[in-house]
């Protein structure tokens, strides 16, 4: 359902089915943010923006969230794997989640140039197939080389995976809902991340490792098969090659690296920093962490697009480091569970925004390398992260390293605000 509140000669379109509001100065012009609703009519069709939900984005939706249900598991088995039976420390169980980020962070800048000359569809195909190999290595795991190499496998697999499913959920989006179609393929791999520790716990509990991680790699299976339901949108193979490196999302990309430590942080370390605080189950946790999320982005999915990706980040940074500070204070079972909510609740607007800048005022032909680029500064969070919270805590203990986190967060506002914020208001004003 449409209304508009007209405001002197501005029309403020609001949309009831996703609760957004966009002022537009006239056909065809970009949304913004608008105060002082007044009168109420209704908008002309060609002022509202397409649908997001269309069969192939549900299908690359449903994609995304098989290929997550695996990931997730493993972020929530691999920890106390690597402890249990393998008799690594928490710290080199640090530097097996972390080494993920080696081989994701070394492809990603070609992959970047395949899905930009070649479509994206066939690094999702390829992306998934790859992460199957590496929860069969998982199988004949007895050392923890042996699961640094298997999580190498995946990194790259996964890395081809998520920029595949990004481009193409941009691809299918138009221009007032580029934030939204980021935030909505994100909410697919939580759906899966919430729930894959459950199922994956579930699994081990009564069957063990083995079948645990050959369930996953079936679900990951599922998600190479799946990727044929989407269309075949060929990229450009003559044209100039895109950027290895894309100078637009690096400034993005830097902020996102110290933004998503605290979350990081909590994604490696939940399993263990629960049997410390006297925490049976994780699983509820990572299910309260990945609904927060999942409800965040359907409510606000579309608030970068509305009042603006720095506002909408900065914002989110913010919730970051109150969130982090919480948890590293609160050292209680009541205290994870909030502290994972409101760290969800920060990661939620952060990844949609910093993506929007990362392509903003690119050609749609270098969005695969843009994208690559961006997503580079995850696997150097991951690689980051893994070592250095699992060192804080053997010196220190974990209260100091989510306190470290929020202190990362603030660096993250500081960047966003004094270096980002300027040059993008300089691009909006030439392209508006």
């Amino acid at each position: 359902m449409w209304l508009v509140a007209a405001t002197s000669s501005r029309p403020v379109a609001v949309d009831f089915r996703t609760e957004s509001v966009l002022c537009y100065v006239g056909v065809g012009m970009r949304p913004f943010a608008a105060t002082g609703l007044t009168g109420i009519r209704l908008p002309p069709a060609s002022d509202r923006p397409p649908s997001l939900l269309t069969r192939e984005f549900v299908a690359l939706m449903t994609t995304a969230a098989s290929f997550a249900l695996g990931m997730g598991a493993m972020n929530a088995l691999l920890p106390p794997f690597v402890v249990d039976q393998l008799g690594g420390s928490e710290a080199t169980s640090g530097v097996v989640m972390g080494s993920v980020a080696i081989s994701a962070l070394l492809s990603r800048s070609v992959l970047g140039r395949v899905a930009d000359r070649r479509g994206s569809r066939r690094l999702i195909g390829v992306g998934a197939a790859v992460s199957v190999l590496a929860f069969v290595m998982l199988v004949f795991v007895d050392s923890v080389p042996g699961a640094i190499a298997a999580r190498l496998v995946q990194g790259a697999g996964g890395a081809a995976f998520f920029i595949g499913t990004t481009v193409r959920a941009m691809e299918l989006a138009s221009h007032e809902r580029r934030s939204q179609a980021a935030a909505f393929n994100l909410i697919s791999f939580h759906i899966g991340m919430g729930t894959g520790p459950l199922a994956g716990e579930w699994v081990t509990g009564r069957f063990g490792y083995d079948v645990a991680w050959l369930v996953c790699g079936g679900l990951t299976a599922l998600a190479v098969a799946l990727s044929w339901t989407l269309s075949y949108r060929p990229g450009d193979p003559d044209a100039e090659p895109s950027p290895l490196i894309h100078p637009n999302a690096i400034g993005p990309g830097l902020v996102t690296l110290f933004g998503v430590v605290a979350f990081n942080g909590y994604l490696m370390f939940a399993a263990l920093y629960s049997d410390e605080i006297g925490m049976d189950n994780v699983g509820p946790v990572f299910m309260v962490s990945s609904g927060t999320m999942i409800l965040a982005r359907v409510l606000f999915g579309r608030v970068p697009d509305v009042i603006g990706p720095i506002r909408a980040g900065s914002g989110a940074l913010i919730m970051t480091v109150v969130a982090a500070a919480l948890t590293g204070l609160w050292a209680t079972p009541a205290g994870l569970m909030v502290g994972a909510a409101l760290l969800a609740l920060g990661l939620s607007m952060q990844s949609p925004s910093f993506m929007v800048l990362a392509v903003d005022g690119i050609e749609e032909r270098q969005r695969g390398s843009a994208m690559a680029t961006y997503t580079a500064f995850f696997d150097i969070a991951n690689a980051m992260v893994g070592p250095v919270f699992g060192l804080i805590v053997t010196a220190s203990g974990y209260r100091s390293a989510f306190l470290a986190a929020a202190a990362s967060a603030v660096v993250a506002l500081v960047l966003l605000q004094g270096f980002i914020a300027p040059r993008w208001r300089q691009v909006m004003a030439v392209t508006a």
